[in-house]
C-alpha cells in the first residue's frame, strides 16, 4: 500500500511540473530531502520537498520561489485534521528551505523563497463545498517572518489543466501575459504566469495574427495584435458590462482582435455568452459601436466537468 501510495504522489508531482511548466514556471528541484535547522520547534529531523519552482515576478522584480506540497488522497481522507497537519508541515518546511545548505548548489538566481502552494486532489468523487469548509475553518500559527501559502483543490487544479491546454492549442508561440500597472507604467509583457494571477479572476495576455495579403504579385504577412481578456469568473450580463470596462480602462479596444476567453460552469454558460455579451455591450450607457463588433471574438476554456457542449467561438 505504502508502494502504491508513492507512484501516486510521485504521478502528481509530474502532473505539478507539467501544469506550471505550461505557465513559465521552472523546476528547481524535485523530491528532495532537506535537514530540519528548528528541530525542537517543528518535532522534525527533515523536510521533504516535493517540487521546489520559480518564476520571473515583475511585480516583485526578483524570481519567487515556490515550495509544491503534492497531496493525493480519496476524498474521506481530506479532513480538517490532516489540512492543519499538511499547511503546518509545508511553512515548517520553507522555513528550513530558507537557509537549507541541500539547496546552495541549486541554481536559485535571485530567488526569494517565502511562498508555498498546497496542490490537494481527490483522486475520487471532490466534495467541493466540504473543501471550502475546511479551508475556511484552517488553522495557522503566527510566524516572525511572513510566508505564503496558497492552496488548491481539484476545482483550481482542473481550471489551470485546461488554461494551459487551452494555451497550448488555440494561441501562437507569441502568446505572452500582460502586467497592467507596474510602479505606474501601463503594462508588461512577459512569458510568467503569477500565482496571484492563477488564482485571479480576470487574465490579460496579448497575442499575434498574421494576415497573407499579396500587391503588386509579392505576397507577405501583416502582423495583427490581439489583444485577450480570459474570465473566470461567473457568467452573466453584469460580469459582461464589468469585463468591458476592464478593458477599455487598459485601452485594449484599438487591438485588431479583442478576444473574451470564457470558463463555462454550466451547460447552459456558452450559449448564453453568444446569445448575450455582444448585446449587452450594445446596451451599454456609452454603446460599442460597429467596427468594435466586428473585431470582438468569443472563446472558451474546455471545463472537463460539463458534459460536451458547442465550444466553439463566435
Amino acid at each position: 500500500m505504502g508502494e502504491q501510495a508513492n507512484k501516486i504522489g510521485k504521478k502528481l508531482e509530474g502532473f505539478g511540473e507539467k501544469l506550471f511548466s505550461g505557465f513559465g514556471w521552472n523546476e528547481i528541484a524535485r523530491d528532495t530531502e532537506i535537514q530540519c535547522s528548528r528541530k525542537y520547534q517543528h518535532n522534525k529531523q527533515t523536510h521533504g520537498l516535493d517540487l521546489l519552482m520559480n518564476f520571473n515576478n515583475p511585480y516583485m522584480r526578483c524570481n519567487q520561489g515556490i515550495v509544491v506540497e503534492c497531496k493525493n488522497r480519496q476524498m474521506r481522507s481530506i479532513n480538517q485534521a490532516e489540512l492543519d497537519k499538511w499547511l503546518e508541515e509545508l511553512i515548517n518546511a520553507i522555513e528550513c528551505a530558507q537557509s537549507a545548505p541541500e539547496l546552495q548548489d541549486f541554481d536559485m538566481g535571485n530567488t526569494m523563497l517565502n511562498t508555498g502552494l498546497l496542490l490537494i486532489h481527490a483522486n475520487d468523487s471532490f466534495n467541493s463545498e466540504l473543501f471550502n469548509k475546511y479551508l475556511c475553518n484552517l488553522k495557522v500559527h503566527s510566524r516572525r517572518n511572513p510566508i505564503n501559502v496558497f492552496i488548491a483543490g481539484n476545482d483550481e487544479i482542473d481550471r489551470w489543466n485546461s488554461l494551459r491546454n487551452k494555451i497550448e492549442k488555440d494561441f501562437t508561440s507569441e502568446f505572452q501575459f500582460i502586467y497592467p500597472s507596474i510602479e505606474g507604467s501601463n503594462m508588461e509583457l512577459g512569458n510568467y504566469l503569477t500565482i496571484n494571477q492563477l488564482y485571479s479572476k480576470y487574465i490579460f495576455a496579448q497575442d499575434m495574427k498574421y494576415i497573407e495579403k499579396t500587391e503588386a504579385g509579392t505576397s507577405y504577412k501583416v502582423p495583427q495584435v490581439r489583444k485577450i481578456m480570459i474570465s473566470f469568473d461567473e457568467i452573466s450580463k453584469g460580469n459582461f458590462k464589468y469585463m468591458w470596462s476592464m478593458f477599455k480602462a487598459l485601452q485594449f479596444q484599438d487591438a485588431k482582435e479583442l478576444v473574451f476567453v470564457f470558463y463555462p460552469r454550466k451547460n447552459s454558460d456558452v450559449e448564453f455568452v453568444k446569445d448575450n455579451f455582444i448585446n449587452t455591450l450594445y446596451q451599454i450607457q456609452q454603446p460599442i459601436t460597429e467596427n468594435i463588433a466586428s473585431r470582438i471574438k468569443l472563446e472558451f476554456i474546455d471545463n472537463r466537468n460539463l458534459s460536451p457542449v458547442d465550444m466553439g467561438g463566435r
